[in-house]
């Protein structure tokens, strides 16, 4: 596994190194690539591919061979004698007596040429050149290539092949084939974040990882239960002996980066040479960014992590010393500010409370819980203490330890006005239960000698208003609660519209209210909102923990409402590649935006795949408490494709977790679980529960929320002319065209009318609204089913189903329940034995003295019931049991949260 694993994304490579040994007309080829790249892998690998049968002359490189001349080449010269070893021109002619008397021309094979004496690389240069011999070789990029191997590949006489690191892709292929299983696109990201893409360092990342607990295995797929002690992978010892071979110069460059960087290149050259810089760069222990900053930083954090590791406390406190008389150029970024905190902490520097403050709330803002439980701990002045107290509380939360951040919480008393009171307040509402009484911890009285310079915070870009903070704390504190939407209204509007509210607080308001306005049904002005706060956050930081992702989530929900698929994976997609080290905590969101996007578009197969890996990664770490609504929708999509003990499992899920998220989403995942249910959850039948759960969102005002639920009463069977009606209304209090297309399909269903169902199909396919093209045509279809003489589906449907397919959509999907499940009639029974055993429609209506349309008419009601979609399905079927769910779990079946392998993803 260690030799084949790096050859991962290595194929095209492979393929032109053994086309230039194969190839006449050159003598070899040279693979450049950085230590752990794997060149060794390429190498043997490229010999198995050549099935030489050539002379092979294998010779070993090695740093003590290097200080003997000739040293690799003793083997080969084992017939001079001792006295001639040291003369230049005894080996020269050794060397060509011994490659003439070859009968075919001998490839040499090196490994690690870079540590080849001098004397060796001329002689395989002068064979490469006058072609008595071919060669192979890898070696170190940079200035350690050897000047003649250049020479060569300048005149074309030998191929330089650079072995570039693995990409995420080929990361995540590497990780599956180390562990043998599918892995979590998460742990992959995060893991070649770490290394760099390097495959020696990731496969010793992903073995510790494993090894230690901080990988683990749920479902047959692996995740990261942890972040893994990047410091202490067995691959360590590459940098290690890296270090060693350096000269005190760059061993002083590269700690200085390790430990304070990123670093600015004008900053580093005032400690070392630019030849140290140059050979750092080359060694792969640094990287230089290109641009006018030109920033030094680790080649990667798990390079960084191991250098920092190993410096000696008495060199690390005079090695800060030496930075610090270093004139700064800018602002210093977030990670170097982290760094050269922890750096301090491990001198025993005694820090400013002030500065620990501000690098707890940056911590905290970066996810990083362990910098920040650490810099909020060391805070000892009781002027500052409150606020470390709500900063150690933050960092207990998103490390998952919800009771330790309440006690801290506690502890803050009394809370100082401004930011901290608006940050306990945020606090509370995500605790819930869990927090002490919620009155005393949104207390805006100051402690006496607080210093008024704290109340500020250049990143919110202006002095707090304190009743401003309040308000908005108050609103955050509404979204759990029972208050009318209409009041929460009122109190988003005043901040927002207030000339007053600083930027820091009005970017959460905005997103809240725009959250509100599309729920309502105003999806425009919801949308228009939604943006304004997507900029702001986008355009600088708000230094609020989790405030990011919280704003994501209610961006992409806004997203996913609009049907805005491309926008939405797009946001996706550039958070993960922008913040892989946030992705341990935030993972489980981003499945859950992407399944419940699918699940919109219908695409229930695909939908229910990401959602169950949100379900895992939310089980994991759900600082934002979406697990809950997370079962809810994957309990939908696991019936939507007749997964119904695994739907049923999340359901329970679902009612056993204290759900406290706005009544927006609360009663929609309510929704969600009834309507998994056909058979009737625990509030009575699924129709009058979905009822009154759309008569609850009515009476708050809740137009857009109340039409999703009665639009899922319509696909849960059994509407009447009244439900249609009341679709209809409330669709029509709804901006946008899918409203309006939902409106007419309302009103089709009402009339029973399958051809303007069939055209509101094509329309809504046409508009890029799926889910309910497909929902029209099966509601079409359901009404021509009825109807002996015209129960064939139109070229229309077929054509809509086609291209459903075509999108990654399930045109089988049964996202109309109707008849499934719904035992079959003794005709029915009667035509099902025969189909099952090959008659044809003719011999069964010639059987049964029926019409053959009445055959078909049969047929097709067999088909809702069994919930197949071709005949085939039917065949060996005469006496099948209809109950299309087991009472009691299969074998394997899937466990949400529970211990398992892969057979539990059947």
């Amino acid at each position: 596994m260690a030799e084949t694993a790096p050859l991962i994304e290595r194929s095209t490579l492979l393929k032109d190194l053994v086309r230039c040994l194969r190839d006449d007309t050159r003598s070899g080829a040279i693979v450049v690539g950085g230590a752990g790249t794997g060149k060794t892998a390429v190498l043997k690998a490229a010999l198995r591919e050549l099935g030489i049968h050539r002379h092979l002359i294998r010779l070993t490189a090695t740093p003590a061979l290097a200080a003997v001349p000739f040293g690799a080449l003793a083997p080969y010269l084992s017939r001079l004698p001792d006295r001639e070893l040291d003369s230049y021109a005894a080996v020269v002619g050794a060397m060509a007596g011994s490659l003439k008397s070859e009968a075919e021309r001998p490839l040499f094979v090196v490994d690690d040429a870079h540590c080849l004496d001098h004397g060796t690389v001329g002689q395989l240069a002068q064979a490469a050149a006058t072609g008595a011999a071919s060669i192979l070789a890898t070696c170190r990029p940079g200035p350690m290539i050897p000047e003649e191997f250049l020479s060569l590949w300048d005149d074309g006489i030998i191929a330089k092949l650079d072995l570039a690191p693995l990409s995420r892709t080929g990361t995540h292929q590497l990780c599956e084939q180390v562990l043998r299983a599918d892995v979590s696109p998460w742990v992959s990201a995060l893991f070649h974040d770490a290394a760099d893409g390097n495959p020696l360092m990731l496969m010793s990342l992903i073995q510790h990882a494993r090894s230690t607990g901080a990988l683990g295995c749920r479902h047959g797929v692996w995740f990261l239960l942890a972040n893994p002690d990047m410091a202490r992978v067995p691959a360590a010892d590459v940098v290690d002996r890296q270090l060693r071979s350096m000269t005190p110069e760059e061993k002083t460059a590269a700690t200085i980066v390790a430990l304070a960087g990123p670093l600015s290149l004008a900053q580093i050259l005032r400690i070392s040479g630019p030849k140290a810089v140059d050979a750092l760069d080359t060694a792969g222990l640094i990287a230089v960014s290109a641009g006018h900053h030109r920033l030094v930083r680790p080649a990667s954090p798990m390079v960084g992590e191991i250098i920092r590791l190993r410096v000696p406390a008495g060199r690390s406190s005079a090695l800060r010393s030496s930075v610090l008389s270093l004139p700064s150029e800018r602002a210093l970024l977030p990670g170097a500010t982290l760094n050269r905190l922890r750096w301090s902490l491990d001198c025993g520097v005694e820090i400013p409370p002030a500065q620990l403050l501000q690098a707890a709330v940056a911590a905290n803002t970066a996810l990083d819980p362990a910098t920040a439980a650490r810099a909020a701990s060391a805070i000892r002045d009781a002027r500052f203490l409150p606020e470390a107290r709500i900063q150690l509380a933050y960092s207990h939360f998103i490390a998952g330890r919800r009771g330790a951040a309440a006690a801290c919480l506690e502890s803050a008393h009394p809370v100082p006005a401004g930011r901290s009171s608006y940050l306990a307040a945020l606090l509370v509402a995500r605790l819930g239960s869990a927090t002490p009484d919620r009155d005393a911890v949104t207390s805006t009285h100051s402690p006496g000698g607080a210093p008024q310079e704290e109340q500020r915070d250049e990143a919110w870009d202006g002095p707090w208003d304190e009743g401003a903070a309040a308000r908005v704390a108050a609103e955050f504190l509404s979204r759990t609660g029972d208050s009318r939407s209409v009041a929460v209204d009122s109190g988003l509007r005043e901040l927002v519209d207030s000339p007053g509210t600083p930027p820091g607080i009005r970017v959460p308001a905005l997103s809240l209210l725009a959250e509100l306005l599309s729920a309502q049904g105003l999806l425009r002005a919801g949308l228009r909102l939604d943006f304004e706060a997507w900029n702001g956050a986008c355009s600088g930081s708000l230094g609020l923990p989790l405030m990011y992702e919280d704003l994501m989530v209610r961006h992409c929900l806004n997203l996913i409402g609009a049907g805005d698929w491309d926008g939405l994976g797009s946001v996706l997609d550039d958070y993960a590649a922008r913040e892989p080290g946030r992705l341990l905590y935030s993972g489980g969101m981003l499945h859950l935006m992407r399944g419940y996007s699918r699940l919109r578009q219908g695409r229930m197969r695909e939908s229910l795949a990401e959602l169950r890996l949100g379900v895992e990664e939310l089980a994991i770490a759900d600082p934002l408490n979406l697990l809950p609504f997370a079962h809810a929708v994957a309990a939908y999509a696991a019936a939507a494709v007749g997964r119904h003990y695994e739907a049923s499992q999340h359901c329970l899920a679902f009612r056993l977790s204290d759900y406290r998220e706005p009544k927006t989403l609360r009663l929609l995942a309510e929704a969600y679980c009834q309507a998994a249910e056909p058979r009737g959850g625990p509030e009575g039948s699924g129709a009058t529960a979905l009822a009154r759960l759309a008569d609850e969102a009515l009476h708050e005002g809740l137009r857009g929320v109340e039409t999703d639920i009665r639009r899922l009463a319509f696909r849960s069977g059994g509407v009447s002319e009244a439900d249609a009606e009341a679709l209809a209304l409330s669709s029509r209090a709804v901006d946008g065209p899918e409203a309006r297309l939902l409106e007419s399909y309302a009103l089709a269903v009402s009339a029973s009318d399958a051809a303007d169902l069939i055209g509101i199909s094509d329309d809504a396919l046409g508009g890029g609204h799926g889910l309910l093209a497909l929902e029209a045509a099966q509601q079409a279809e359901r009404i021509l089913a009825d109807d002996p003489d015209r129960w064939r589906l139109t070229a229309v449907q077929r054509r809509v189903h086609h291209r459903l397919v075509e999108a990654g959509m399930s045109a089988q999907l049964e996202i109309v329940h109707s008849d499934h499940g719904v035992p079959l009639t003794a005709r029915e029974a009667e035509v099902l034995e025969l189909v099952s055993r090959g008659a044809t429609n003719a011999e069964i209506a010639s059987a049964l003295c029926v019409s053959q349309r009445t055959v078909e008419g049969h047929l097709s009601r067999i088909f809702a019931k069994l919930g197949v979609g071709r005949r085939a399905d039917l065949l060996g079927h005469g006496s099948l049991n209809p109950e299309p769910w087991p009472a009691t779990a299969p074998a394997g079946a899937y466990r949400p949260g529970g211990p398992g392998d892969r057979r539990e993803y059947p």
